[in-house]
C-alpha cells in the first residue's frame, strides 16, 4: 500500500509539473514558418506577391485667386466739357439755334454738360441747359428728352475727339457757321478738343 502511495504521489509529481510547464510557459513551440523570399520552383513554397508602392496622385492644387483687373477708365466720364472745334481752334457756344465755334473765352454758353447713355453720350448745351440734337444741317440745343437724334458716338483720336451725330450717323464738322453733323470721315474739322471744366 505504501508503494501504491508513493507511485502515486510521484505520478501526481509527474503530472503537476508538465501543468505548471505549461502555465507557465514552458513548452517548448515550434519555429514560425517564414516564407522564402527567393523564387524558386525546388519545393513549390509560395511566395508573397511582390507589392508595389500605391500609386500617389499629385494633390490638387487650387489656383491662386485671381484678383480681375480695374475696369479701363471711362474715355469720357460724365461732367461739364467745353468742346474747341477743329477749324479754327475756337471755344463752342450753344446759341439756342444752333453750336458755333468762334468764342475766344468761356462764359456759359460755351460749357457742355456730357453723359453716357448706353455705349453713345448726350450733350446739354450751357445757354438754356437743353439737350442738343444732331438735325442734320447744324446741331441744335433745344430737347427735353434723350431719344436717337440726341445720343452722339464719341471716338478718340490722340488727344482729340469726333463726334457722331445719331440721325444718319455722320461725324460732326466744325464749319464756320454752324456744327453739322454731314462728312463720312474725319480730317481736321471733324476733331474737337474736349477740355473737362
Amino acid at each position: 500500500m505504501a508503494a501504491i502511495a508513493v507511485a502515486g504521489v510521484g505520478m501526481m509529481m509527474c503530472i503537476s509539473s508538465s501543468v505548471a510547464a505549461v502555465m507557465m510557459g514552458g513548452e517548448e513551440k515550434e519555429d514560425p514558418v517564414v516564407p522564402s523570399t527567393t523564387t524558386g520552383t525546388d519545393s513549390g513554397a509560395t511566395t508573397p506577391a511582390a507589392t508595389t508602392p500605391a500609386a500617389t496622385t499629385p494633390a490638387a492644387t487650387t489656383p491662386a485667386a485671381t484678383i480681375p483687373p480695374p475696369p479701363a477708365p471711362e474715355m469720357l466720364p460724365n461732367g461739364v466739357y467745353t468742346l474747341r472745334g477743329g477749324r479754327g481752334s475756337k471755344l463752342c457756344a450753344d446759341e439756342g439755334n444752333r453750336v458755333i465755334c468762334n468764342r475766344d473765352a468761356v462764359g456759359a454758353w460755351e460749357k457742355f454738360t456730357i453723359n453716357k447713355e448706353g455705349d453713345k453720350y448726350s450733350l446739354r448745351g450751357g445757354r438754356n441747359g437743353k439737350l442738343c440734337a444732331d438735325e442734320g444741317d447744324k446741331i441744335i440745343c433745344n430737347r427735353d428728352a434723350v431719344l436717337g437724334w440726341e445720343k452722339f458716338t464719341v471716338e478718340k483720336h490722340g488727344d482729340k475727339f469726333s463726334l457722331k451725330g445719331g440721325r444718319n450717323q455722320k461725324y460732326c464738322a466744325d464749319d464756320s457757321h454752324t456744327v453739322q453733323c454731314n462728312r463720312d470721315a474725319v480730317l481736321g474739322w471733324e476733331k474737337f478738343t474736349l477740355t473737362a471744366i
